[in-house]
């Protein structure tokens, strides 16, 4: 018969870890790769944010998507109802949250 001597704190180590609930410490036993879980997030997304604008030239207000991942920026969008171009300046704070939206008319 062959007996094997296992070191009691590697035993003892393996135990907590079996009965620990940790998610990390689940994969890490099963090989597994971590879980995404878009409920951890925070509410406002990382990619961009979902804004009403209203456009210089006629003044109707339409929904646009805004991308955040660039920062604090400007860029030209056409409005959604007549055409015109309107400069859109974005405030992004250091954390990627929103903080302001501008709709202006195009500068020359």
């Amino acid at each position: 018969m062959v007996r094997h001597n296992a070191n009691p704190n590697a035993v003892q180590a393996l135990q907590q870890k079996l009965a620990s609930n940790d998610a990390a410490v689940v994969d890490e036993l099963y090989g597994l790769e971590p879980v995404f879980d878009p409920a951890a997030q925070a509410p406002t997304s990382a990619l961009g944010d979902f804004v009403e604008l209203q456009c210089p030239y006629c003044g109707e207000v339409y929904g646009t998507h805004v991308d955040l991942t660039g920062g604090s920026c400007q860029y030209i969008e056409d409005c959604q109802v007549c055409c015109q171009p309107i400069q859109v300046t974005l405030d992004v704070n250091d954390a990627g949250e929103l903080m302001g939206v501008d709709a202006t008319r195009q500068e020359a």
